[in-house]
């Protein structure tokens, strides 16, 4: 058995695989080997002459990627101004009014933390309610949830 085959081609193939060849210092039987090769590697079908050559599909995907990044940082910038940045003067304002008040006795701060344990209660309800039972429960969960807040109303 003959470890060589033979491969018919037309005469413009053949023109092309000789200067293919030549171009990249190949002979036809070594260009032939490292074309099978590439196209394993890379899966890419032969027959798509169309399909994005390697490094346009990687300056497609880096263009990509920087526009993504462009994006997040942009998005990142918007919730700093928006969020972060009043939150953060809010907190020291709050500072600096901690600082100048006396401060709070035992029945002012249990007043205060009555207050905020109440706040959260609501609006741990109202989340629930809202939430949950509006978009995900059968309408005799619903029924029974609001049962549930008319036995403990919010106060």
């Amino acid at each position: 058995m003959s470890e060589r085959k033979s491969l018919a081609v037309s005469v413009g193939t053949h023109q092309q695989l000789e200067r293919l060849g030549a171009q990249f210092g190949l002979s036809n039987k070594d260009l032939v080997a490292a074309m099978v090769q590439y196209f394993t590697v890379t899966k890419t079908d032969p027959r798509e002459p169309k399909a994005d050559r390697p490094e346009l599909a990687i300056k497609k995907l880096t263009d990509q990627v920087a526009a993504l990044d462009k994006r997040f940082i942009g998005f990142i910038r918007e919730q700093e101004k928006e969020l972060l940045k009043p939150l953060r003067a809010d907190v020291q304002a709050l500072r600096q009014a901690q600082e100048t008040r006396p401060p709070l006795g035992p029945e002012q701060l249990e007043e205060q933390l009555t207050g905020v344990v109440e706040a959260v209660q609501t609006l741990l309800r109202l989340s629930f309610r809202q939430a949950l039972v509006d978009h995900f429960l059968r309408p005799e969960y619903r029924q029974q949830a609001d049962d549930l807040l008319k036995q403990h109303p919010i106060r």
